[in-house]
């Protein structure tokens, strides 16, 4: 990947450093023999005279060596210099970051990024998604790349548009096959559509969809893979009852109101899946104010899973989402790009684990017609 330059620094001195940040992520090592000048300069986009200037300030500082009919090498006694350089990676995320410890989701993932970035010595710095302080510190810090956690949909065309200018960015927790932006998501398409079939195969048939805004990408991926679960095993439409909420971690009391008056239907609902943690816990809560008891009258399901999942009443049926892996996964696509390596796959999507506890049972029309009554 070609380094995108900025015009306050001489392109030699952003050569340089892009050198340096080689050595200090270890794409090249002690010994290691650099590619020819002429190559790095085709590469890098700048002309071989900027390539060499560049290698011969790093060689006078005793990073690189000159070897006749060898070329240029990494030093074997690096400078403990070089390693105090304080490179940057770049977090986006919905208040800076601030979201990350409070919210199971967000700080499984900030806690993978840390551990992971910190061994190889490179600081992080959490931003919102706000154009201008992003270009600030892109001219300003010495970066590796963006991470980019949980876009919403109005972040993608400014990510996009920085990968294209040659920035690497990495998305992590959303995806969507045409963006040309790498992407590292959980596959939440597949694990919706294997709870579905699971509520299927317990015999229910009657259904309540409960999900985020549907403009949020993982509730999307959840509705979309709910939704053609039910279709392929020829559930109506009449008995799938979808709810949308404008946040993952809330139903307000109308969409309660509204899901109790189904849950009380003669033939209404006998499952409701939640496409979200604090959804699931909203819902085990609703379901108890009409009056009726989980899994008896109504199976619930939800995704994520947090210890607290294990410990309601009754504990709850859950997907366990990879977060750790996915934290980690994204930051060394990310050092991968910041190498020069071509992103495979484009997009990845990690395995969701089925956690099945108490919360999910066949349906029991006997004992949900006495509570009607």
């Amino acid at each position: 990947m070609a380094i995108r330059f900025n015009a306050e620094t001489p392109r030699y001195v952003q050569v340089r450093q892009w050198v340096e940040r080689q050595i200090i992520t270890g794409y090249w090592k002690s010994g290691d023999v650099l590619p020819p000048e002429r190559a790095l300069a085709e590469q890098l986009g700048v002309s071989p005279l900027t390539v060499g200037r560049a290698l011969q300030g790093l060689a006078k500082d005793g990073i690189l060596r000159r070897k006749r009919r060898v070329g240029t090498v990494v030093a074997e006694n690096l400078p403990p210099t070089l390693f105090q350089r304080s490179f940057t990676v770049m977090a986006l995320g919905l208040g800076g970051g601030t979201r990350q410890p409070v919210d199971f989701y967000f700080s499984s993932i900030q806690r993978s990024v840390l551990n992971t970035l910190a061994p190889l010595g490179l600081r992080i710095l959490w931003l919102d998604y706000q154009i201008d302080q992003i270009e600030r510190e892109l001219l300003s810090s010495e970066f590796v790349g963006v991470l980019a956690i949980a876009p919403a949909a109005e972040h993608i065309t400014l990510l996009e548009d920085l990968y294209r200018r040659g920035v690497p960015v990495v998305i992590v927790g959303a995806s969507a096959e045409e963006w040309e932006t790498p992407t590292v998501d959980a596959d939440n398409y597949g694990a919706a559509r294997q709870g579905a079939e699971y509520l299927l195969s317990l015999g229910h048939r009657r259904f309540i969809g409960l999900f985020g805004a549907l403009e949020t990408f993982n509730s999307r991926d959840r509705w979309r893979g709910f939704r053609d679960a039910l279709q392929e095993a020829g559930i109506p439409e009449s008995h799938v009852w979808t709810f949308t909420t404008p946040y993952a971690d809330e139903v307000d009391e109308a969409n309660r109101e509204a899901i109790r008056t189904v849950l009380r239907l003669p033939d209404g609902p006998t499952a409701i899946f939640a496409g979200g943690y604090y959804l699931a816990l909203s819902a085990l809560q609703t379901v108890h104010q009409a009056g009726m008891r989980v899994p008896e009258e109504v199976s619930l399901m939800g995704f994520d899973d947090p210890p607290s999942a294990a410990l309601a009443s009754p504990p709850l049926t859950t997907f366990r989402q990879p977060l750790e892996q996915l934290g980690a996964r994204a930051v060394q696509k990310l050092l991968d790009l910041a190498k020069g390596k071509r992103p495979e796959p484009l997009h990845e999507y990690l395995p969701i684990d089925l956690i099945v506890r108490q919360s999910t049972a066949s349906p029991c029309t006997e004992q949900r017609a006495a509570t009607l009554v």
